[in-house]
């Protein structure tokens, strides 16, 4: 798989000047968020990085959270008018995801739903910059992409940025909401590459530093906000995102995006509503419902490192640590009035349930929902 150039720390946002410097770069296409991106300091950062370089900057900024392929159409055509040198991702997951959609479909031809893509020039350059930590999307070769309000997780080695700059700072000016829908994501992204049926020794590492680092840190760095909390929680972020591009998501994100194109509710927030019921599946998974790809005795270890990490002591079961994990990130399990549960059901992503460690059916799924249902005061 290609490889990636990373940065990460208080002191990373430093070298993006010298990726500018090394990559003698003439012009550069930014793909960055309508409004986060003064907020959060960023655009301050990038005057400094390049004040004195002599690089034109175009700006791209014209798409909806949540990227359609119309809004990918619309930047092709933008980015094939300016023909940087480099394209420059800076913001949360959809400004992430429209950069690398739009330098991968520059180069290559083919149908999100076919998976089968040619290469037909060369591809630019990319450096992403996440300002929210939590969507993993600067460390992974997949982006998301909506048509006709289906999701598409479109994958390749060239989806990958070629360096990720994780600059905590950025993150700092987030709403606890905000804070709380991306960590919660990281978190959750953390746990199912923990027990997907992908994992491998890399995935796991990279998993088992994310979930030290965002399970302690995430609660006080949306709850107190201090500084030292948002720090992990940024690193936190940038390594259940490695881990997820080594093993993909699992029930938790099957069920959710249905939940955001359907209602609107964050991806964070959407993770979180189903989360705490498919965890106490998976956690408590019979012999029997296991995946074949799985060992028994090596998953049983592996759960059980995973509630000694979630200091879980028994005396409650797995769901309602969940439950009561996410009430004090303050992400509520209400759901609008109008929900309809055969359209949630009908629309879960069977290629993330493929990843589960516990076999999946309809009924399953419909115990779930009827669980969440059953949190609604």
């Amino acid at each position: 798989m290609k490889k990636q150039t990373e940065y990460t720390g208080v002191t990373s946002i430093e070298s993006l000047r010298h990726e500018l410097k090394n990559r003698d770069v003439h012009s550069a296409l930014l793909v960055r968020d309508k409004n986060a991106y003064f907020q959060c300091g960023a655009s301050k950062a990038v005057e400094y990085a390049t004040e004195g370089l002599n690089i034109h900057i175009t700006e791209f900024y014209d798409f909806e959270k949540n990227p359609k392929i119309e809004d990918v159409k619309k930047g092709l055509s933008f980015l094939d008018e300016c023909n940087p040198d480099l394209i420059i991702g800076i913001g949360g997951g959809s400004a992430l995801d429209m950069a690398k959609l739009m330098r991968f479909f520059h180069s290559f031809e083919g149908d999100i739903a076919g998976g089968q893509y040619v290469n037909t020039k060369s591809v630019i350059p990319l450096i992403a910059i996440p300002t929210t930590a939590g969507t993993g999307s600067e460390s992974t070769h997949f982006a998301v992409v909506y048509r006709d309000s289906v999701k598409y997780s479109v994958a390749h080695d060239e989806m990958l940025p070629d360096a990720a700059i994780v600059y905590p700072p950025f993150t700092y000016s987030a709403s606890p909401y905000l804070a709380a829908c991306t960590g919660f994501d990281a978190l959750s992204q953390a746990i199912e590459a923990w027990w997907n049926v992908n994992a491998n020794p890399e995935s796991d590492e990279y998993a088992r530093k994310a979930i030290r680092l965002l399970w302690e840190n995430l609660p006080p760095a949306v709850n107190l906000q201090p500084t030292e909390a948002k720090n992990k929680v940024a690193e936190g972020a940038h390594w259940a995102g490695k881990a997820i591009n080594i093993t993909k998501t699992t029930a938790p994100h099957a069920m959710s995006y249905a939940f955001t194109t359907l209602y609107g509710i964050p991806h964070g927030h959407a993770v979180a509503l189903t989360f705490p019921f498919w965890a106490e599946i998976n956690c408590r998974c019979s012999e029997k419902l296991l995946s074949e790809k799985l060992t028994p005795d090596r998953y049983k270890s592996k759960i059980d490192e995973l509630l000694k990490m979630l200091n879980f002591t028994g005396n409650e079961s797995v769901s309602d640590l969940f439950i009561r994990y996410i009430t004090n990130l303050h992400l509520s399990f209400n759901l609008p009035e109008d929900i309809d549960k055969e359209a949630v059901l009908k629309k879960i992503n069977l290629e993330r349930l493929q990843n589960n460690p516990c076999k999946i059916d309809d009924s399953m799924a419909r115990r779930v929902f009827d669980k969440l249902l059953s949190l609604q005061y």
